[in-house]
């Protein structure tokens, strides 16, 4: 049996985990300022100009998607993802736990453990070549981006983690601020 100290010490942990993916999350919500800069330029230099820019399209995706993948930790957490609310709400604090943790176990860690795995193996490859995109004449490089993808895929791992320790303590313990 734990005693006061172990619990006080998982839960200060717990904070912090939480403190960092938070941080983490709503510092990607600024990546819409440079996405939005972007955009401004080139609807401007394509309907003023009629010169479109070789970049825009790019940089877009990368800032757009960069501050997408960042956020899911942080919306994991908050418990902000989708998810059929239908039923859900109207179950009890530890039959949702129940749902969560069965959830998390069948089918959340079974995708994100191998896609963790091989989002670093096609991220390290790109950096380990300094890989540029094909998609324009710019040639971008794109390993910065790639290597964005399996940090965002750990920080949500470790995410799930939290939330998964604190549904087991509501189904262990009873405890309701796990």
């Amino acid at each position: 049996m734990q005693n006061r100290e172990t619990v006080k010490d998982e839960n200060r942990i717990l904070s912090w985990i939480d403190r960092i993916v938070s941080q983490l999350g709503e510092a990607s919500g600024f990546l819409v300022l440079p996405l939005m800069m972007v955009i401004v330029v080139e609807v401007i230099a394509r309907y003023a100009f009629h010169s479109p820019t070789i970049w825009a399209w790019e940089m877009s995706r990368f800032f757009g998607g960069s501050m997408f993948v960042l956020a899911l930790g942080y919306i994991y957490l908050r418990d902000q993802h989708v998810r059929v609310d239908i039923l859900y709400n109207k179950w009890s604090v530890r039959t949702r736990a129940i749902i969560n943790v069965v959830m998390v176990l069948l089918i959340v860690l079974p995708v994100l453990i191998p896609s963790l795995v091989k989002m670093y193996d096609t991220a390290a490859l790109s950096w380990v070549t300094k890989e540029v995109s094909s998609d324009s004449a710019w040639r971008v490089p794109i390993y910065p981006f790639k290597a964005i993808m399996p940090f965002s895929i750990g920080l949500l791992l470790i995410s799930v983690a939290v939330k998964l320790v604190r549904d087991v303590r509501i189904l262990v313990k009873g405890e309701q601020d796990a």
